[in-house]
């Protein structure tokens, strides 16, 4: 198992004064980080890609919603 910061980025629709997107950042321990977002998003499709720089990007839609999952492992 690895451990990683992930950071979690989701945009919402700007109304009542909300901002356009929420920052969550954690510290993760898995050996499979499209698994662990496949267990918090069951039933949305995933696009993986990982940059030059070894992070592991998932994206999602969510109710509407835009999700980014950022993994860099420590």
């Amino acid at each position: 198992m690895k451990t990683y910061e992930l950071v979690i980025e989701q945009r919402q629709p700007t109304c009542g004064g909300r901002a356009p997107t929420k920052s969550e950042i954690r510290t993760v321990t898995t050996a499979d980080p499209v698994a662990y977002v496949q267990a918090l998003e069951p039933s949305c499709k995933l696009e993986v890609s990982t940059n030059d720089d070894g992070v592991i990007l998932i994206t999602t839609e969510h109710n509407g919603l835009w999700v980014k999952y950022e993994f860099t492992e420590d």
